[in-house]
């Protein structure tokens, strides 16, 4: 089935605009209490950066380098599963990522130390002895089984843009083609099939923007950006999503 790529992006350029612009109006008026405000403060760092991604897919796009945001779009994935694990586990979601952080920052060190690298060892010290609770939601640290989870076909949207993430033989396979007679070498990505999916990657960024900010809106109080939310999603053919 072909994709009518320009009628996605043209929804998804004002879709972002307004995005955008709710973003700029600010939200720390509608943090919650101190004692409640973790899940908040890392869903803003993560809508943050969420929204930097979607414009750098944006500007690749524009460049013609909508395969080469494949690693953006997967990072973006990331952002919406880890704001809406934010949303069902609260602290619970908060603590696992600390515990996520306390070991990956364990291996860091150990590669500092092998490579002779000069790092805070107070500050590395204070990462190693915190007391992190356990709790059921660890598990959901591994990223497939959090994308499993929330279902929505993020696990399948991460996993595609995996493929042409990293070295894999699907990336290397879409600049070449072999038949028994020829072979054929391109200098841009082409993927044998009807409708190229990255010429639709502002919809995509949109999109993921988009389910973002409804996650974040419920990590605030009141959730104050939902009557823009349903407004933006109804212009962008997503009627329903909020």
């Amino acid at each position: 089935m072909s994709i009518d790529s320009d009628a996605f992006n043209r929804l998804a350029i004002p879709g972002l605009t307004a995005l955008t612009e709710l973003i700029a109006k600010g939200v720390s008026a509608y943090a919650p209490a101190p004692d409640d405000r973790r899940p908040f403060l890392v869903g803003w760092g993560l809508v943050a950066a969420l929204h930097r991604q979607a414009a750098a897919v944006v500007t690749l796009h524009s460049k013609g380098l909508g395969h080469e945001a494949a690693p953006n779009r997967r990072l973006m994935v990331e952002y919406v599963a880890h704001l809406q694990w934010l949303v069902r586990d609260g602290d619970d979601a908060v603590d696992s990522m600390n515990k996520a952080f306390q070991y990956k920052h364990a291996g860091l060190r150990k590669a500092a130390d092998a490579g002779g690298y000069q790092y805070d060892e107070e500050a590395a010290n204070a990462v190693r002895d915190a007391e992190i609770p356990g709790n059921p939601t660890n598990e959901y640290s591994n990223m497939s089984k959090l994308l499993d989870r929330l279902g929505g076909g993020l696990l399948q949207s991460w996993l595609g843009e995996t493929q042409l993430s990293h070295a894999t033989l699907t990336a290397a396979g879409s600049f070449y083609r072999e038949s028994d007679d020829a072979i054929e070498l391109f200098d841009a990505p082409k993927y044998g099939i009807e409708g190229d999916p990255m010429e639709v990657s502002p919809y995509i960024a949109f999109f993921f923007l988009f389910f973002g900010m409804i996650a974040f809106n419920d990590l605030m109080v009141g959730s104050p950006w939902t009557k823009d939310l349903r407004a933006i999603g109804d212009a962008a053919g997503l009627s329903g999503a909020i």
